[in-house]
């Protein structure tokens, strides 16, 4: 699990049982209480989003393999 304050563009995390990955990452210092203004991308559907955060809240990181493929077809 990682903080809000550790939360850097490009990361991907789980936010209500989906995949999204940081597009853009703003720290807003407002009276006595941080933000993390989060733009956030859907990995599945591609909608974007915009969230706003308390520093001091958890995420769960999520880890992500890539791979290469190939799709082989039947014509006919």
């Amino acid at each position: 699990m990682i903080s809000g304050s550790e939360i850097r563009k490009g990361i991907t995390i789980e936010l209500d049982n989906k995949l999204y990955q940081v597009i853009d990452y703003q720290h807003v210092k407002m009276k006595r209480t941080a933000l993390a203004r989060l733009k956030l991308r859907d990995i599945r559907d591609g909608h974007t989003i915009e969230q706003t955060f308390q520093s001091s809240e958890k995420f769960i990181r999520a880890r992500l393999d890539y791979r290469s493929t190939q799709y082989l077809y039947n014509d006919g």
